[in-house]
């Protein structure tokens, strides 16, 4: 509920994204089609912390970010985006279909988990622990 709240409080909501409950709880879906490439949000702003959490991503500086639009976004162990913290974005790497969940590899801006879970994605290589 919070997230969700934070979510529609967002000034940086971006309308190209819906906000859906699936099995992993409250995930982001796209509106429409993406290809490789694309932006599919930016997250400019947001607060820093100097502690981690399992709704933050970890910057190359150590320090962690929590941005509700990115904290909605799933994992998957062959997601369909990348997180680049240096332009503050998330960016297709394949194709992305409408209705599909936006999902990025968390273990790609964590050195270590403060929640380490099971993931459920389904990916044909899923590497089951994350963490």
């Amino acid at each position: 509920m919070f997230l969700a709240l934070k979510f529609a409080e967002a000034a940086t909501a971006p309308d190209n994204l819906v906000l859906k409950t699936d099995a992993t709880g409250e995930a982001l879906y796209a509106r429409a089609a993406y290809r490789p490439g694309d932006v599919v949000f930016c997250f400019e702003g947001g607060e820093l912390r100097s502690q981690r959490d399992q709704h933050t991503v970890e910057l190359p500086d150590g320090r962690h970010l929590f941005h509700p639009v990115l904290a909605l976004t799933a994992h998957a162990c062959e997601p369909n985006c990348c997180v680049d913290l240096h332009g503050r974005r998330m960016v297709a790497i394949r194709s992305i279909s409408s209705g599909e969940a936006i999902t990025f590899d968390y273990e790609t801006t964590e050195r270590w988990f403060s929640h380490p879970f099971w993931c459920r994605c389904g990916a044909r290589r899923c590497r089951g622990r994350i963490g």
